[in-house]
């Protein structure tokens, strides 16, 4: 047996990071004594040092807990998660690096929109005849059909441009919406060729545009390409009906991992 001092030395902890897990029952010691002194049994050194190493890899301690007293298919669980919840923390470290390198004091740059929680869209298609100045008219009749259907759109309009045709651009044209959370939810009856996509919370990069911008897919790729960014998915413009201003979205990393 080993005396708390002696075991901090052998696994390189300090006495007190011993005491906070044994205060946690994380790492309770094999025995204590009357007089409130702990000793550690040798098995227990691996157990310390894995301990400490899922802590220095940024694992709560609710999850030590379950890990520690998990079966081994369950302990494989975890660490699947684990990898791709790091993965996503590197990729996020990476991208504000990327973004932090590319920026131009007094220039007009991208932008980073964190959406943090999942999105429920629904989305309608529409044909727009080219030349194409606006997508108000779209914009209006979607949130109409939503309205007849007592669906109430939420938020600004959201487009994908999804072809473009020789005498027209064949557009959809989103809304997010509430859907009530149970066990399973009842989808809400949705327009003619309309269809729900859930997206799941996301990181875009984002550039201001305008109509009269027709240079504005160009700028977007540019700027991908001078801050490093590799697109994750088909991009999103975000529209306000009383802004000449639009936002071209493009997600650039999945934040969160279920």
């Amino acid at each position: 047996m080993m005396s708390i001092a002696q075991f901090a030395e052998r696994t390189g902890m300090v006495p007190s990071a011993l005491r906070f897990y044994e205060s946690k029952g994380i790492l309770v010691p094999a025995e204590r004594l009357e007089n409130g002194y702990r000793y550690y049994g040798f098995h227990q050194i691996h157990e310390a040092k894995l301990v400490n190493s899922l802590r220095q890899s940024g694992i709560s301690l609710g999850d030590i807990r379950c890990f520690l007293e998990a079966e081994e298919s369950t302990r494989s669980e975890l660490l699947a998660r684990w990898q791709r919840e790091a993965e996503a923390r590197l990729l996020s470290v990476q991208i504000a690096s990327q973004y932090l390198n590319g920026m131009e004091p007094g220039r007009g740059s991208l932008h980073l929109i964190n959406w943090e929680e999942p999105l429920t869209v629904i989305w309608q298609p529409f044909l727009v005849d080219k030349p194409v100045n606006s997508y108000l008219r779209e914009m209006k009749q979607a949130a109409a059909r939503l309205h007849d259907l007592n669906i109430r759109p939420q938020g600004s309009s959201l487009i994908k441009v999804m072809d473009s045709l020789p005498h027209a651009v064949l557009i959809e044209v989103g809304y997010q919406i509430c859907t009530e959370s149970s066990r399973k939810p009842t989808p809400p009856k949705t327009p003619s060729e309309a269809y729900l996509e859930s997206i799941p919370p996301t990181l875009f990069v984002s550039v201001d545009s305008s109509w009269e911008d027709t240079f504005a897919c160009m700028r977007t790729i540019r700027f991908l390409q001078k801050f490093g960014f590799e697109p994750a998915g088909k991009r999103l413009e975000r529209h306000y009906p009383d802004s000449p201003i639009f936002e071209i979205m493009i997600p650039v990393m999945q934040t969160r991992f279920s």
